[in-house]
């Protein structure tokens, strides 16, 4: 998940708060010598994850990985859903496990 601030923020009729992150995940480099310096320099991917997250009464997380292209589409289908209860399952994006 990304420390920097969420790109959308939204309550679902019962009540639970959600934040919507979107990011772009560092590639690692081969192993070898100083692969954790290396990493921190690595070029990041080219697809994007979004992930949704609420925090109270108890964690629940749901990410996709998205082209760059669908990335504002994505994250505009999941904060409606959300916010309409339901379940998102956004179209053009691949659910990840978390």
């Amino acid at each position: 998940m990304s420390s920097l601030r969420p790109r959308a923020r939204t309550a679902s009729p019962d009540g639970r708060e959600w934040e919507i992150y979107a990011y772009r995940e560092r590639v690692w480099p081969e192993s070898g010598r100083f692969r954790k310096i290396r990493h921190r320099f690595a070029p990041r991917a080219r697809d994007w994850t979004v992930e949704a997250v609420s925090w109270a009464p108890y964690p629940v997380k749901h990410r996709w990985a998205v082209a760059a292209e669908l990335k504002g589409q994505v994250l505009a289908s999941v904060e409606g859903q959300l916010a309409r209860g339901e379940h998102p399952r956004p179209r053009n994006a691949k659910q990840e496990t978390v």
